[in-house]
């Protein structure tokens, strides 16, 4: 994933929210996962960030070939991205975003490749 160029606004996790670049429906974590769309995609990582101000979650479609990144820093603003791959991304070996269909993020970043959309409309609560 690119460097985002900004950060969403405080969203509460624990409260619906949206995210109008990812989903005109809202988002609910719940412990079955994440709900969006009337799906739930299950947690697969509670904490992939490497930074100790940040904590990335992520959550995979059944299939394997959904994955929703939700990123928040200790100040509560949240970044979310919604990505569709052509394979199954944990059985790949390289670069993922090789095998990336598309990813919608609710953050911009400098200089995207093709398959990256986003208005930077960042995320809220409902």
């Amino acid at each position: 994933m690119s460097t985002p160029v900004t950060i969403a606004a405080t969203v509460d996790l624990n409260l619906p929210f949206v995210c109008p670049d990812i989903s005109p429906t809202s988002m609910m974590i719940t412990k079955a996962g994440l709900t969006m769309g009337g799906v739930i995609y299950p947690l697969t990582d509670p904490n992939a960030s490497s930074v100790a101000e940040i904590s990335t979650s992520i959550f995979t479609s059944d299939d394997g070939l959904n994955e929703i990144d939700i990123r928040q820093n200790d100040t509560g603003e949240v970044e979310v991205s919604y990505m569709k791959f052509k394979e199954k991304i944990d059985e790949y070996i390289g670069d993922s975003d090789k095998l990336k269909v598309f990813e919608k993020a609710s953050f911009s970043i400098k200089n995207p490749p093709p398959y990256f959309f986003s208005k930077n409309k960042g995320c809220r609560n409902l």
